[in-house]
């Protein structure tokens, strides 16, 4: 069994950095805004950084959050984790480590 290591958590709920060192992306949250479709790019490094998620947001009048698990180790970001958005959300919380 390999070591086991902390997991932690970052929120934003405009484009930027979550956190800035070599990490992995394990899990994230959406709270969608009302009546507003997104792209939510996971992003290595910066701004542009090569895209390594991207999640689309549906329009939905009565938005409810979700949480998208990743599987296995999750995804290895070199330089860091950052957002960028094509529209407005509530917020979005990662879990990385």
């Amino acid at each position: 069994m390999s070591m086991q290591y902390d997991v932690k958590s970052a929120h934003l709920n405009v484009a930027g950095s979550f956190y800035g060192s070599r990490t992995r992306l394990k899990g994230f949250s959406i709270a969608p805004a009302a009546s507003t479709a997104s792209t939510i790019t996971f992003r290595d490094g910066g701004s542009s950084g090569a895209i390594l998620c991207e999640v689309d947001v549906p329009v939905n009048s009565n938005p409810n959050s979700f949480y998208v698990n990743i599987p296995q180790e999750g995804i290895l970001f070199q330089n860091g984790i950052y957002m960028t958005l094509s529209a407005a959300v509530g917020g979005v919380t990662i879990f990385y480590g």
